[in-house]
Parts: structure tokens; sequence; C-alpha cells
């Protein structure tokens, strides 16, 4: 019983000290910094080159889509080039991205000689290229036509060496998963980096989407090369391991509110979970082989950082004591009103989305069960299974994409429009 109370207590401080940083002294930060505000943002007095690097494996016909957003982007041609890295795909993918060419001849396709991983792939194509500025962007995710010019304003305006932009759900009201994950990257964007944002010190850029200095990329060039943990190579969480080396060599990060892209979220508990377990590995590999390096962190962003990496390892010893006293119902409880309240935060706000990125936030009342459940699950799981090298994030199949289904036409004109209530939402 005196274990069981020692870890309630230790999980009660953790869950006060996340809280208050994430909800409380995160949202403050962000209404006080004029930063976050469209308005801030001015265009610079040229605008920079700009080499969109899209790492690709098995993504089948989806790449077309994600091109044709990129022929519709509003930025100038003569600045920017399109380079898809195929890394030796085992389905029809780099046919799709050898018509994506020919509709787009200014666009670039590039295949590995094997199969490296995305991290190696976005690195030797940096090699290549020789703009001011490099964008990751997923090969299944569609960016809004102003996505570039936000991202090089916001970098412009306010002299951060990496941004990143929103990201969203394209295929929102396909299934009663989707629906959850809409409203919960809706809600993961809004509020879990505004401490980090605030001093430009965001520990996590999605590869999704985002902007950098080509020279901050080089300079962590020698630590993406080789990523290894107890002797094997790591290929998962290369976007939060590639923030992180940035951030530790002095160089700001942030998030820009204006940059949206729109990827597809998992459509069954497969490939969900799959997806949760990738995250986890990440997530606990990130902060063991950050420890050496904890100095070169802001002091107020490395509290909220030790203190989410540490309430990973202890909710699940947590959740396991209350199952053993048979009180599994307390934390779902708990939960649904957290969850409720945020479920009414993006009701309130929702119409910011394009229609196809919009579903109902009585969804998101799902994850009262669901997510203690997975962190019962996958954390344990995750801290068993570090040494695993995979990082495709469909498992190489053709035909669905591992569960992955497409989000069906999608408006690119809508995608492109620019909604006036953005900054609300932000």
């Amino acid at each position: 019983m005196l274990a069981i109370t020692t870890v309630e207590w230790l999980f009660g401080l953790l869950v006060l000290i996340v809280f208050t940083n994430r909800y409380v002294f995160g949202s403050l930060l962000r209404v006080a910094d004029n930063r976050t505000v469209p308005t801030f943002n001015r265009d610079p007095e040229e605008w920079p080159s700009v080499a969109i690097v899209v790492p690709v494996f098995c993504e089948g016909e989806s790449v077309l889509q994600t091109a044709a957003s990129f022929a519709a982007l509003d930025y100038p041609r003569d600045k920017l080039q399109i380079v898809f890295v195929d890394d030796v795909s085992t389905d029809d993918t780099y046919e799709h991205l050898q018509e994506a060419c020919r509709l787009y001849p200014w666009m670039k396709l590039i295949q590995n000689t094997h199969n490296m991983g995305k991290r190696l792939g976005i690195k030797n194509a940096v090699q290549d290229v020789d703009t001011d500025l490099v964008m990751s962007v997923d090969s299944d995710v569609i960016v809004d036509s102003n996505v570039v010019r936000e991202l090089a304003r916001h970098m412009y305006s306010t002299g951060a060496d990496a941004v990143g932009g929103c990201v969203f759900v394209s295929n929102a009201d396909e299934t009663w998963l989707t629906r959850m994950q809409a409203v919960k990257y809706w809600i993961g964007y809004q509020f879990l980096k505004n401490v980090e944002n605030a001093y430009s010190h965001v520990m996590c850029l999605s590869g999704c989407l985002t902007l950098y200095k080509r020279e901050a990329m080089l300079a962590v060039d020698k630590d993406v090369e080789s990523r290894t943990f107890l002797g094997d190579e790591v290929k998962y969480g290369e976007d939060r391991f590639l923030t992180r080396k940035i951030v530790e060599r002095g160089y700001k990060t942030r998030l820009c509110f204006t940059a949206r892209c729109f990827t597809k979220a998992p459509t069954n508990m497969g490939a969900y979970l799959n997806q949760q377990l990738r995250w986890r590995r990440s997530n606990m590999i990130d902060l063991i082989t950050a420890i050496p390096h904890l100095n070169k962190f802001n002091i107020f962003v490395l509290i909220h950082y030790l203190s989410m990496g540490t309430l990973l390892f202890f909710y699940p010893l947590f959740l396991l004591a209350k199952t053993m006293e048979m009180q599994f119902v307390m934390p779902m409880i708990g939960h649904a009103v957290l969850v409720t309240v945020f479920a009414i935060c993006y009701e309130l706000n929702k119409h910011t989305l394009p229609e196809f990125s919009q579903t109902s936030g009585l969804w998101f009342l799902v994850m009262a069960a669901v997510f203690p459940v997975v962190y019962l699950t996958m954390t344990p799981l995750g801290m068993f299974t570090l040494g695993t090298t995979s990082w495709e994030t469909r498992g190489g199949k053709k035909s669905d994409n591992a569960g992955i289904a497409s989000a069906g036409p999608i408006d690119l004109a809508a995608l492109g429009a620019k909604e006036d209530t953005q900054g609300a939402a932000a």
C-alpha cells in the first residue's frame, strides 16, 4: 500500500506541474506573446529561396495530391524547388512520383540507392540543394497555398532558425477514430507547445511541415548522420531528434499558427496503436539521450520537458495501481471532465478549419477511455521495443496503406483560401 501511495503522490505532483505549464502558464504566455498574432509577421525585403524536401515510402497515388498542393503554392516560382526522395518504395509509389514530375516538370525526383530511412534521405537532399531554406513535408500531407510565405514571414519576423506549422487531419469524418484524432490534433497545436514557443525553444517541430535555415541543418549534419540507441540504428522519431539537436546547438525554434497542413489520420485501431507505439518509443529515447545536454535547454522549457518525460513513465504505474485496487474507472472520470472542456473549445473554434478537417467535438469524449488504455499498454510495450529499426508509417503495404485510407478528393481552392478567422483560433 505504501508503494501505491508513493506512486499516486508522485503522479499527482507531475500532473499538477504538467497541467499548470501546458494549460495555464502556457496559455498566459501565448496571450502575452505578440509574435503569435498574424499581423506581427512582415514580408522580408527579398523572399528567400526554398527547397521543399519530401521523403516518400510506400504512399501510392496519394503523392499526386501532395504534388498538386505544391503546384498551387503562392510563392515565387523562381525561388522554389520541390524534391521528392523515394526511399526505395516496394509498391507503385515511384511510378506515381514519376507521373507527378511529368505533370509538373519543375519538380525533382530522387530515388535512394537503398532503403536508408527518413533521416538520411533528408540529410542527403539538403547536401544537394543550394537554397537559403529547406522545408520538410511528409508525403501524405496537403498544404495550404500560403504556407511557405507564412513560415518564411514568421522566420524573418522572429529571427527563428526553424519554424514549424500546425498539422490537422484531412480525413476527419471518415471513422470514429479519425473524428477523435481530428479534435486531438487541434488541441495539440493550440495548447501543448505554448511554453516552448514563448521562449523560441520548441522541442519537436513536426516533419509534416517545418521550414529550416539550411545552415542550421548543416550544423547538425554529423548528428543526423548516425543515430543509434544501445547499438541499434533508430529510424523513428526523426523530427523530434532533429529539432532537439538544432536546439542544443543554440538555434531558435518556433511554431507558426498561421501555417497549416493536413495529414491522414489512422482509420483503424491497429494503425493507430502502431502510431502511438512509435511516438512513445520516440519520446522515451529522446528523454534518455537528452540527459547529457539538459544544460543547453531554457530553464522553463527544461522543467516542462522533464515533467512531461517523467509523467510518461509514471502514468502507467498509476493506472496499474488503480487497476489493482479495482478503481480503473476513476482515471477515466478525470479524463472525461478534461476532454469535455476541450471538446467545447474545439466546437467553438472548428469553423476556422476547412470543412473536410472538421468533425463533432463530441467524438473527443472517446479519449476518456482510449487514452488510459493506450498508456497502460503502449508505454510498457514501447519500453521493451526501443531497439526496433523501423521508420515507415504505413508498413509498406500497397493497397490500403496499412489502414490509412485516402481522404478522398480535396478542394485545393479551399485549402488555399486563407480564412479571416484563422487568427481568432490561434
